[in-house]
């Protein structure tokens, strides 16, 4: 998983009917993670000995021994989205901030789906760069039935199982 994002703020905080519902959200919003990625139990693959994680791994960094480009993914889907992410994630800390734990949770969910919906967009996306697919490469898809000649697009399986999480890690 990768691309969390860390709020600091100084606040003070007076007494008041809603102070500890306020500590307790930005308690929890301090100690929880929006991760996007593959999480080891999606990693698995329906046709091959290599992991959807391993796969995405060789594929974003590149294997010149097997003259693979590097075709990066989450990184930089996340990056192109990140104004979009951080006002999600702001979301959720304003939510914190007015003692809305479920809405706060609710905004992280969302920010979560954003991430995911941004990665998976990414596979096709012509801002992505990517080198196209060697002439061999093309025809080794053509053999297994694949009419998409894009790079990383075959079957769809590493795309789906790109995911979010939102955890909460108390230590």
């Amino acid at each position: 998983m990768a691309m969390a994002f860390n709020f600091t703020a100084d606040l003070l905080v007076s007494d008041g009917d809603n102070t500890t519902a306020i500590l307790l959200a930005l308690q929890a919003l301090s100690e929880t993670q929006v991760l996007v990625g593959i999480p080891e139990e999606q990693t698995g693959r329906e046709s091959d000995v290599l992991t959807n994680a391993a796969l995405l791994y060789i594929q974003s960094n590149g294997s010149p021994l097997n003259n693979i480009p590097a075709r990066p993914v989450i990184e930089p889907a996340l990056e192109k989205s990140n104004d979009k992410l951080g006002q999600l994630m702001g979301d959720a800390a304003k939510k914190a901030l007015s003692g809305d734990q479920s809405g706060m949770n609710s905004a992280l969910e969302t920010a979560g789906l954003a991430g995911e919906a941004a990665v998976r967009a990414w596979f096709t996306s012509p801002d992505n760069g990517w080198a196209p697919n060697a002439e061999s490469t093309q025809k080794a898809k053509e053999r297994k039935g694949s009419t998409d000649p894009r790079p990383l697009i075959d079957t769809g399986e590493l795309r789906r199982s790109i995911t979010y999480v939102v955890r909460r890690d108390a230590g």
